[in-house]
């Protein structure tokens, strides 16, 4: 197991690395004091209407790209999506803290992040787990390139990612949805 904490490790630093970026990215931008944070989010949610459907599908699709596209490009899609994700996380906290709607941002993504930031952080580590096996293969720290508990245990990762995205979508579609509406 000492293995897949590395990998953990590893797709959590990507993540908070894409985080800072995006506070970073952000604070170089001229962001008026006085937008009200709830209202953009709301707009946002009820233009693309979140739906539990549309909401599992579209972090489905992240999680197979972290897992799978990471495993099929050698880790790349993986550490690029795991940064990308961190920075939008940031973004917003950014926009929220100069706004001055902390609260509303963490009422906002809290009840749902608690579940869908960790599926996402298994989701980079299953995508790492094939090429990290294919690198200790080819350093000759192994002696088989992917074995059947490689295979089972990418597998578990991905289905522990794929359970916590649904739990995700459940509650960013109906609570998450409900605290939007009664901060608007």
């Amino acid at each position: 197991m000492k293995k897949s904490q590395i990998l953990f490790c590893f797709s959590f630093l990507l993540f908070s690395i894409g985080f800072l970026l995006g506070l970073s990215l952000s604070k170089r931008y001229e962001i008026p004091h006085d937008v009200n944070f709830v209202p953009l989010l709301e707009r946002e949610i009820n233009s693309e209407m979140p739906t539990f459907h549309y909401i599992l599908t579209n972090n489905l699709r992240v999680i197979l790209l972290l897992s799978f596209g990471g495993t099929l490009a050698l880790g790349g899609l993986t550490f690029l999506n795991l940064i990308f994700n961190g920075m939008d996380l940031g973004t917003l906290f950014y926009g929220a803290l100069i706004s001055g709607e902390l609260k509303a941002f963490f009422f906002l993504i809290l009840p749902h992040g608690i579940f869908e930031i960790p599926g996402m952080i298994i989701a980079g580590a299953a995508g790492f787990k094939i090429p990290y096996e294919l690198l200790r293969f080819a350093l000759g720290k192994k002696k088989e390139i992917i074995t059947e508990e490689d295979a089972k245990e990418f597998f578990k990762l991905v289905a522990i990612s794929v359970v916590l995205i649904f739990i995700a979508a459940l509650i960013e579609s109906t609570i998450t949805l409900k605290i939007a509406e009664s901060l608007g």
